[in-house]
């Protein structure tokens, strides 16, 4: 299990690929080679807008605790003036400068100090949504990917079987001519054909679709991204298996889960702001040191003025005795907001139970899946082999043939699905815990290998 430093973690990573991300990876020679999925998180992570406005958004809810600090300390300040006075006796009028410097000094106000510590709250409240969105990045970004992958998959497949489709209609026009075949047979095999056309342009399109969501995670055009060769998970990958029970996952959900911490953040802050507004009850105590320079210009001889500076500390204490009722109030409604905040932590903790528990029922779920369309395919593959054969001798009518053979790519594409549900379900069962790094997208690139062109 990660360490709570992964904001820190985090921006270390991201300080020592900026810069190379920034500068190679928008270069014709690297996007020609073969990207993997780290290649392309770097991208995103470079270039991504939502992470960027988190990551700004965190660092503006940061300064609220120098904010807060900044009311426990010292106030200083500095007055000037300078006034003519022109009075109706003489003997009064004067130029009066005055200077003062002066400074404040809480010793004790109540809610600036629940104010601070609530401030911290608020911190742990911002931490956890930047992970959060750290977190998001990383499944959108393999979300993305693997749609990419999915589209060129589906889009060979496509292609080949209206390729397949195309000589299967030759065969059967040519044997119609000669007498072998009915014209029924004919019309079953351009039907076919006509339907393997509109799906070739269905799988053009979302490869072009897929390809322009990776563009704009990455900043790399779609024209580019397609040039170049994603690695891929093969079908026989054999994928890292983990063995962890259900109720494990929940314990650690129900602590771990940014969506949890983020709730007990706000829950705790719920509470401290009751402690800020009963500050209204409590008396305030303060400091104040002044120190005055006043000088006088063009008055009258004989007048009294005369220049003089005055230096005065002393406490101030002031004690709250009615305020119409707004300070109960308010402590009224920050309680019913803590209630409120109570609530949405159980909500937060319920629904990172049921997560982890659909995440590995998805895994092992998806483990059986993978295993069963994998014979799929071994069996859609013989029993297409088989019906061309019995085809050709007689044995099997053109209908046989061409349902084998949409049923052995559906059986493909189904199994390239599965393979690549099966990561991401196992990233989304980290993001339930709270522990989803780049570290969990690296296990996954020596699995990854180069799709040939």
């Amino acid at each position: 299990m990660k360490n709570s430093k992964q904001v820190n973690a985090f921006k270390a990573f991201t300080i020592s690929i900026l810069v190379g991300t920034t500068l190679a990876l928008n270069t014709p020679q690297v996007l020609a080679s073969s990207l993997g999925l780290t290649d392309v998180y770097q991208m995103a992570l470079a270039h991504d807008a939502k992470l960027a406005q988190a990551e700004s958004q965190y660092q503006a809810d940061m300064q609220g605790l120098d904010t807060a600090r900044a009311t426990l300390l010292p106030q200083i300040k500095a007055d000037g003036s300078y006034f003519v006075t022109d009075s109706s006796n003489d003997n009064f009028d004067v130029n009066t400068q005055s200077l003062s410097l002066t400074l404040d000094q809480s010793l004790y106000r109540h809610e600036n100090w629940a104010q601070y510590k609530k401030s911290k709250y608020l911190v742990e409240s911002a931490e956890a949504t930047l992970q959060k969105s750290q977190q998001d990045l990383i499944i959108r970004v393999t979300e993305a990917y693997f749609d990419v992958l999915l589209a060129q998959e589906t889009l060979r497949l496509a292609k080949s079987k209206e390729a397949a489709d195309l000589t299967q209609l030759e065969t059967a026009k040519a044997s119609a001519e000669l007498g072998l075949l009915s014209r029924v047979d004919v019309l079953q095999a351009k039907s076919s054909y006509d339907l393997s056309k509109s799906e070739t342009i269905n799988a053009e399109n979302g490869l072009d679709v897929a390809l322009e969501a990776l563009s704009k995670l990455t900043g790399q055009s779609a024209a580019k991204l397609e040039n170049s060769s994603l690695k891929k998970l093969l079908p026989d990958v054999l994928l890292p298996r983990e063995n962890l029970s259900i109720s494990t996952l929940e314990e650690r959900a129900v602590v771990e889960n940014l969506l949890v911490k983020q709730a007990q953040a706000q829950l705790s802050t719920a509470n401290q702001e009751i402690d800020v507004q009963r500050g209204g009850y409590w008396p305030t105590v303060d400091l104040q040191a002044k120190y005055t320079d006043t000088a006088y210009s063009d008055y009258q001889a004989g007048s009294t003025f005369s220049d003089s500076d005055n230096t005065s500390v002393g406490v101030r204490v002031s004690m709250p005795l009615y305020s119409g009722g707004s300070t109960s109030s308010k402590v009224a409604a920050a309680k019913y907001q803590s209630i409120a905040s109570q609530q949405a932590l159980r909500e937060a903790q319920e629904n990172a139970r049921l997560n982890v528990r659909t995440q590995k029922l998805n895994l092992d779920r998806g483990q059986k899946l993978v295993a069963a369309l994998r014979e799929a395919v071994k069996s859609n593959d013989a029993f297409l082999e088989s019906a061309e054969e019995g085809y050709k001798v007689g044995l099997k009518s053109l209908l046989e043939v061409l349902t084998a053979r949409t049923n052995q790519n559906t059986a493909q594409k189904n199994l390239i699905e599965a393979i690549h549900n099966q990561v991401l379900n196992k990233l989304r069962l980290e993001a339930s815990l709270g522990d989803l790094t780049i570290e969990d997208i690296q296990k996954y690139e020596p699995l990854l290998q180069t799709a040939s062109k």
